[in-house]
């Protein structure tokens, strides 16, 4: 059986920190007619209830009350993060003590409970009965009087008895299990143990849940600055800086607020990116004066990072099929003084005949089921089903159609995904060599050994691809090199 400990404290989140977030509950600072709790419902009813994207429900938000107290913001980030991660486990919860299921209450009670739930099993600065007395309040003002009395029940009686639930037996049957113990659908926990064994697969969903300062990782524009001075202007500003022995010019900070107020990031001489993502560009072997297609590229890290490395020669044609994404390209190039990257609206689906044979390179980031990025973009877990990666599957491969027709004789093609699937990524692979008939690429020369003896299996590496598992360094994600003879 799980214990509590296991559920609650075992293998904490990343959203659930030592650090207080004290509990204002008259609570919080009211904006206008709304306290905190009411603004974190309409997050989770919009993410949850309508699948919108959390990431950016929850930016526009805080953005919307930025009046609001940075203890209030956090509150409201750390409780609607948690609710959203933790939905599964939550839900399961609720479904012990709750007559009416979770899938039958209306909306509004859902998510009231859900984000209650959350906070009397996971926030132990938050005094319980706030929580209840607080949810009723937010019952009755939101117009259910008749179920403030459900509310109450259901939320007094998880906080009587919360050291006492009964989880799935591991014993009897482990998807279900680790389905509750780590929030993630059966059928996703299904296949990663059918593709890649039980081991690595509570390696990565541990992963999800390791309690971690406020890391990025960053990359450095050596064309723009040198190392030693970036390290030294980010000490300046009191932010912690360590070297990543993963990729070349990669640095971990923590310890600061906001990107935007890092002089650095706004001199343009660092750029947002994961260590994974970076190894695009330093396994392409990319030299200057060569032309490159990046096309699916938003928002546009492997897109600099290739003009950094080509030192203000040779062009990059950095590509997405959105204004909104194409507008954030723009943007970070223009931050970082790139002059050697021309931004475009371009459906990656679709055949530009002026670029046959363009490329030295061509990179192709093809849209996926994003299963790498699941420490971040928690929602994603919900919004995935094996209908759409096979459809995901489909789209990629006429993407890479083109790419491939877009290089030279020689050129490279490196094909990448941010997910940990076989359809998406190996049989992908597998269908790049056998039917476009693409060259396997070794990029052993370009690795640090610190990467390939911890991270990467160097037999697969030699044969032109790597699958990088999710892991609390970087993202899980899926690269391969090819050459067309």
């Amino acid at each position: 059986m799980m214990n509590k400990e296991s559920v609650k404290t075992g293998s904490t989140s990343k959203i659930e920190k030592n650090t207080k977030i004290q509990n204002n509950s008259k609570t919080m600072t009211k904006s206008g007619n709304k306290n905190n709790r009411e603004i974190i419902i309409e997050i989770l009813i919009q993410v949850l209830e309508e699948g919108r994207l959390s990431h950016l429900v929850i930016r526009d938000k805080l953005e919307q009350y930025n009046f609001l107290e940075k203890q209030d913001k956090a509150f409201i980030n750390r409780v609607s993060e948690g609710t959203i991660e933790r939905k599964i486990t939550i839900d399961y919860i609720i479904d012990e003590f709750s007559k009416t299921k979770v899938k039958k209450m209306k909306p509004l009670i859902r998510e009231l409970l859900r984000m209650s739930v959350y906070q009397i099993m996971y926030m132990e600065s938050v005094p319980d009965s706030a929580v209840c007395n607080e949810s009723v309040k937010i019952a009755k003002k939101r117009g259910f009087s008749n179920l403030s009395g459900f509310v109450n029940g259901v939320l007094r009686n998880i906080s009587r008895n919360k050291d006492n639930i009964k989880y799935p037996d591991i014993n009897k049957d482990k998807i279900p299990f680790y389905s509750v113990r780590y929030s993630v659908p059966e059928w996703l926990i299904s296949s990663f143990i059918r593709d890649y064994g039980e081991d690595i697969t509570i390696d990565m969903l541990d992963s999800m849940l390791i309690e971690e300062d406020k890391k990025v990782t960053v990359r450095i524009n050596t064309s723009k600055a040198r190392s030693d001075n970036v390290i030294s202007m980010l000490e300046e500003q009191g932010i912690h800086t360590v070297e990543s022995e993963f990729a070349d010019n990669a640095l971990i900070i923590s310890g600061y607020d906001n990107i935007d107020n890092i002089e650095a990031f706004r001199k343009g001489y660092i750029q947002i990116q994961d260590i994974s993502s970076m190894l695009v560009g330093q396994i392409s072997g990319i030299k200057e004066n060569m032309v490159c297609i990046d096309m699916c590229a938003a928002p546009g890290g492997k897109s600099m990072h290739m003009a950094d490395l080509l030192n203000g020669t040779g062009m990059v044609y950095s590509r997405d099929l959105t204004d909104s994404k194409v507008k954030m390209i723009e943007e970070n190039v223009a931050r970082c003084g790139f002059n050697n990257i021309t931004v475009e609206r371009q459906d990656a689906t679709v055949y530009v005949n002026k670029d046959d044979e363009k490329a030295d390179i061509v990179i192709a980031d093809v849209p996926c089921s994003g299963m790498g990025v699941l420490r971040k973009k928690t929602d994603i877990k919900y919004n995935i089903s094996e209908d759409s990666v096979k459809e995901l599957a489909k789209i990629s491969q006429n993407i890479l159609k083109n790419a491939v027709k877009y290089l030279k004789k020689g050129g490279i093609l490196i094909f990448s995904t941010c997910t940990m699937n076989r359809l998406e990524n190996d049989k992908t692979r597998e269908w790049l060599i056998n039917e476009m008939g693409l060259e396997p690429a070794d990029f052993t020369e370009y690795l640090d050994n610190g990467i390939l003896d911890i991270k990467m299996n160097r037999e697969s590496v030699k044969k032109g691809y790597v699958q990088l598992f999710m892991n609390r360094d970087f993202d899980g994600f899926y690269i391969s090199k090819f050459i067309k003879r």
